[in-house]
C-alpha cells in the first residue's frame, strides 16, 4: 500500500500578503483625487484630439480608482474616438453597471448605438437619460431621440422630440434646425419656415439658421426674402464654407431676377 505523500503547507512571506491585501484595499483619497485629476486631464488631451494622452491618462485613472463609472465613461468615449466601437461599448456598459442611474453614460451609449445602427436601443438609452431628474441637460436627450426618429423616417415623433428639447431650452439652435427640417420633410414648408423665423429672432447671429431659412423661402418661391436670409448668413459668418454657399444662391436668385 502505497503511503500518501503530504507536501508541507508553506506560510505565505508577510510582504506577499500585504501586497495581496492592498491591491483589494478601496482606494485613498489621496489616490481618488489624482483619478479625478488625471480624468479631467484625460478629458482635455480628449477635446485636443491627443488620443495617445487622453488613452495614458485615463487607464491610470482607472487603476487608482477602478470603481468610478465617470473614468469607464470617459474611456468609452476615448475608444470611441478612436474607432474602436466596441471597446467603447463595452466601457459605456460598465460604467452603467456600476451607476444604472449614470444619465450622461445613457446618452452617450445612446450615441454609440446610434453610429451601429441600433435605433430602438438607442431611443431606450436615451430615455433612460432623459427620464432622469438629476440629469442637468436632458434637452440633450430628446433631441438626440428626435435625430434617432429622423432617421428611420419617423417625423411626427422626431418633431414631438425636438419640441421637447426647445422648451427646455429656449436658445437650442439645433433643435430649431432639426425641427425645422422634420417639418419640411412631412411637406409643411411654411411651418418649416415659421420655426426657423423664431430661430433667427431669438438668435440673429445664427448663419446656419439664416441659411436653412433662405432654402425654406427658395422653396416657397419667395425669393426676394430668401436673398434676404441668405445676406443675413453672409454678415453673421466667416466660415468660407457658408460663406461660398450663401453667394452661390444669391447669385443664382439675382440672375433669376433679371
Amino acid at each position: 500500500m502505497k503511503r500518501k505523500i503530504r507536501l508541507p503547507i508553506v506560510a505565505a512571506p508577510a510582504v506577499l500578503l500585504a501586497l495581496v491585501f492592498a491591491s483589494c484595499a478601496a482606494p485613498t483619497a489621496a489616490m481618488k483625487k489624482e483619478a479625478a485629476a488625471r480624468m479631467q486631464m484625460g478629458v482635455t488631451y480628449l477635446e485636443q484630439r491627443n488620443l495617445p494622452a487622453a488613452m495614458r491618462e485615463l487607464t491610470h485613472a482607472e487603476k487608482l480608482d477602478p470603481d468610478n463609472p465617470k473614468i469607464d465613461m470617459t474611456l468609452g468615449l476615448a475608444y470611441q474616438a478612436r474607432g474602436d466601437l466596441g471597446k467603447a461599448e463595452d466601457y459605456l456598459r460598465q460604467s452603467i453597471r456600476k451607476d444604472p442611474n449614470y444619465a450622461a453614460a445613457h446618452n452617450n451609449l445612446g450615441n454609440l448605438l446610434s453610429l451601429k445602427g441600433k435605433h430602438e436601443e438607442a431611443i431606450r438609452e436615451y430615455r433612460q437619460a432623459a427620464g432622469n431628474v438629476l440629469y442637468p441637460t436632458p434637452e440633450y436627450a430628446y433631441y438626440n431621440m428626435g435625430r434617432e426618429y429622423s432617421r428611420m423616417q419617423d417625423f411626427t415623433k422626431a418633431e414631438a422630440m425636438y419640441r421637447r428639447a426647445i422648451a427646455m431650452n429656449q436658445s437650442f439652435a439645433d433643435a430649431y434646425r432639426e425641427l425645422a427640417r422634420a417639418q419640411s420633410a412631412r411637406g409643411d414648408w411654411k411651418e418649416s419656415a415659421q420655426t426657423l423665423k423664431r430661430l433667427v429672432e431669438l438668435i440673429p447671429s445664427d448663419a446656419l439658421g439664416w441659411m436653412d431659412l433662405g432654402s425654406v423661402y427658395v422653396r416657397l418661391d419667395r425669393r426676394e426674402e430668401a436673398v434676404a436670409a441668405f445676406r443675413n448668413a453672409l454678415s453673421k459668418t466667416e466660415d468660407p464654407a457658408v460663406r461660398k454657399r450663401a453667394t452661390g444662391y444669391i447669385n443664382i436668385l439675382e440672375h433669376e431676377k433679371r
